[in-house]
């Protein structure tokens, strides 16, 4: 049986477990729940464009919309944005995100090299956006922000690890 009250060793004093810092862990958070619903969202609406593409062309639909409560050129609109971008904009977004997931998890676990795989995902995500649709100067001071933000914790408290 273990004795809970053992002297520790000098090598449990050499090397830390490095504590994460609250703000850290609190743009992590954020940052995994923004890129697993976007990739939910992106991966759904690639799945279902082509259904997507029909029922925006299905009269029997939009007349039934209509009977919801959803005149035609609100369905119209809402189909019209979404298909107005190609189809692989969604796959290549999901794909994205999922590397967004991933830098952040290595952040989350205080590695460094989760900063540079997070930042590479997210401004591969605003050229892609730029590509195939407008981009907002909001989603481009967003994503600065956090990177920025991600940038000084990096250099403050992640390790490079081997």
């Amino acid at each position: 049986m273990e004795d809970d009250n053992q002297i520790p060793t000098f090598s449990e004093f050499e090397n830390p477990e490095p504590k994460r810092p609250g703000s850290l862990t609190f743009l992590c958070v954020f940052s995994f729940i923004n890129a697993v619903l976007q990739f939910i969202s992106n991966i759904f609406t690639f799945m279902s464009y082509n259904t997507m593409v029909a029922l925006s062309e299905d009269e029997d639909y939009l007349e039934m919309m209509e009977k919801f409560g959803m005149d035609s050129e609100m369905s119209e609109a809402a189909f019209g944005n979404l298909l107005s971008v190609d189809r692989i904009y969604y796959l290549l977004t999901a794909l994205l995100f999922v590397g967004s997931f991933v830098g952040v998890l290595y952040m989350w676990k205080m590695q460094k090299r989760g900063f540079h795989i997070y930042a590479i995902a997210q401004i591969l995500i605003m050229i892609v956006a730029a590509m195939f649709t407008s981009v907002t100067g909001l989603n481009v001071v967003l994503t600065a922000l956090f990177i920025l933000a991600y940038y000084l914790l990096s250099k403050r408290y992640m390790k490079d690890v081997e």
